[in-house]
């Protein structure tokens, strides 16, 4: 099977602004998905995990994430902690929509997993993929 990785818009407009080594850090992400996809998640430096586990479902994030198919990977920014490679997590994670569970994913943002309130950080809409380009009915 091929695996695609995309751009969402606005991922595309900040990524010229991202440091160094969250480029590196994106790019083997990418690569490891390109490579292995997402069925075997031992792939990977970090956990993979969607965006709305953990949440009630009628918690008001619930349904955004679900609806959007968001995903976030531990990228090992500052570093990775945890001892068992692909369940390690991080300071900062990689947001991205993976719709069904498909062949292709789309880079969404970079960003601390929690806002300084404490909250789980989530991208805006504005940094989504338009629906009709990661809804594949």
């Amino acid at each position: 099977m091929s695996y695609t990785v995309k751009y969402s818009i606005q991922f595309l407009k900040d990524f010229d602004h991202f440091p160094e080594d969250q480029v590196l850090k994106i790019a083997k992400f990418a690569s490891v998905f390109q490579q292995h996809g997402l069925a075997d998640q031992t792939k990977f430096e970090g956990r993979v995990s969607p965006s709305w586990m953990n949440l009630p479902t009628n918690h008001p994030d619930y349904q955004y994430t679900l609806s959007r198919h968001l995903w976030h990977y531990h990228i090992g920014i500052p570093q990775y902690s945890g001892m068992q490679q692909w369940n390690r997590t991080s300071d900062w994670v990689l947001h991205f929509q993976w719709p069904q569970r498909g062949p292709t994913v789309w880079l969404v943002d970079v960003y601390a997993h929690h806002t300084s309130s404490g909250a789980f950080y989530l991208p805006p809409p504005t940094a989504l993929a338009d629906q009709e380009e990661t809804d594949p009915s």
